[in-house]
């Protein structure tokens, strides 16, 4: 009896922790490096999409620690100041917690298009603080093809978060 109260703790835990695992994984992931000509320091937020996501769908096991811990770690990896990516994450935090009402339960075509306005908001609020920590005009080339690959990456991100939550985060279990 209490063998099985042990693992039924473990189970649910380790369940608990999914999420910011996940999120963490994709974060890391987009700093995979990739040799692809002119477009090779393109990358989608991966982070932005898991917060996104499980802000969504699962705000009960991705709150603020977590979204904390995502961006110092990426900003721990990042070529941006320390603090960009937090800043970042910590608006996307706040949006998707005014929003979670509104987008849960749309259709996909519009959670997504949910997703690419709160990211554009996000990206332009980094780009916007960059720019006065640098103290001039930073080029937004690079920033806006790297919105557009995030937003064209989304739907795929979204479903492997999907599965992942499917298989491993039933509600009856935790």
């Amino acid at each position: 009896m209490i063998d099985n109260d042990w693992q039924d703790n473990a189970v649910s835990f380790f369940q608990r922790l999914l999420p910011l695992v996940t999120a963490v994984l994709m974060a890391l992931s987009s700093y995979v490096p990739v040799y692809i000509g002119i477009i090779s320091n393109i990358r989608p937020d991966m982070g932005m999409i898991a917060i996104y996501f499980w802000m969504l769908h699962r705000g009960d096991l991705f709150d603020l620690k977590s979204v904390v811990l995502l961006g110092l770690i990426d900003g721990a990896l990042g070529t941006t100041a320390l603090g960009m990516s937090l800043f970042a994450y910590l608006v996307v935090y706040v949006l998707m917690t005014n929003l979670r009402k509104f987008l849960n339960g749309r259709p996909f075509v519009v959670v997504w298009y949910g997703f690419m306005a709160v990211s554009l908001v996000a990206i332009l609020l980094k780009w916007l603080v960059a720019t006065i920590y640098w103290g001039k005009f930073l080029s937004m080339t690079s920033l806006m093809f790297s919105y557009f690959l995030g937003a064209a990456v989304y739907p795929v991100m979204s479903m492997v978060l999907a599965f992942v939550q499917n298989c491993f985060l039933q509600d009856d279990e935790l």
